[in-house]
């Protein structure tokens, strides 16, 4: 019985270590021109080489010979086309490459068929809009990027639609105004920053649009007075701070 048990260890080992292993290292260096075929775990990889790179269309297989992924290559690096199907034959992801970067539109999708994301690329790098679907294909986010990380506006969004937060950035930092949301559009908290730190007034309000919370962040940590309040406006705490510490507390 335990050498049974042992024998389906290694056989479960060895199984996700096939699995596990990165493509690159079974594609050889060796061959100068021609077809090459290639398994992987219980899938099937086929392509062409020139002048020892891969080139042209490259496929994986699933065990039943259907489509898994189609990807192009030129001088042994991926360009132009990349598609992964699922085993009914939707497209999960679709993406394009220049020389082995991502270049262009990518987009995901959720089994259903429905888009989960869509990115553009320049060269590698995040750029532009990038939007972020819900498995019920309405938007959770969408923010912009430059040169790799998000600047400007970031809005996030509930199930239904709503926007939640509102955002802004800067060289992939927070830099301004960042503000959430209640569901039908009121203001629920603002705050400003700089370069990632929280400086100036803070406020959070009710869903009815009275304050309540209001204080100062210096050096982007809680400073002074911080004042909380019910939804009549009546003052009911009254908070001290210093260097983010607090110091004293008042309740009425």
């Amino acid at each position: 019985m335990k050498k049974l048990v042992f024998i389906l260890m290694c056989f479960v080992l060895v199984s996700q270590t096939a699995k596990t292993q990165d493509v690159k290292d079974l594609i050889p260096d060796t061959i100068a021109e021609g077809p090459f075929t290639i398994k992987y775990g219980n899938m099937t990889i086929s392509g062409f080489f020139k002048d020892s790179l891969r080139t042209g269309n490259w496929i994986t297989y699933f065990p039943t010979g259907q489509v898994h992924i189609i990807e192009s290559f030129a001088s042994g690096e991926r360009d132009g086309i990349y598609v992964k199907l699922g085993r009914r034959g939707a497209i999960e992801k679709q993406s394009n490459y220049s020389n082995g970067k991502l270049h262009g539109k990518r987009v995901d999708f959720n089994p259903g068929g429905k888009t989960r994301l869509v990115e553009n690329y320049n060269h590698g790098k995040l750029e532009g809009l990038r939007t972020v679907f819900y498995k019920k294909g309405t938007v959770q986010e969408e923010s912009y990027y430059r040169n790799g990380e998000k600047d400007s506006t970031s809005k996030w969004y509930d199930t239904k639609g709503n926007k939640i937060a509102e955002y802004y950035y800067r060289n992939g930092s927070f830099d301004g105004w960042q503000r959430t949301y209640y569901a039908n559009d009121t203001l629920k908290s603002e705050q400003y920053f700089e370069n990632n730190m929280a400086i100036g007034e803070y406020k959070q309000y009710f869903i009815t649009g009275q304050v309540k919370e209001i204080g100062v962040y210096k050096n982007g940590v809680k400073y002074g007075k911080w004042n909380e309040f019910d939804e009549s406006g009546k003052l009911i705490r009254e908070t001290r701070y210093r260097k983010g510490e607090q110091v004293s507390e008042k309740n009425y």
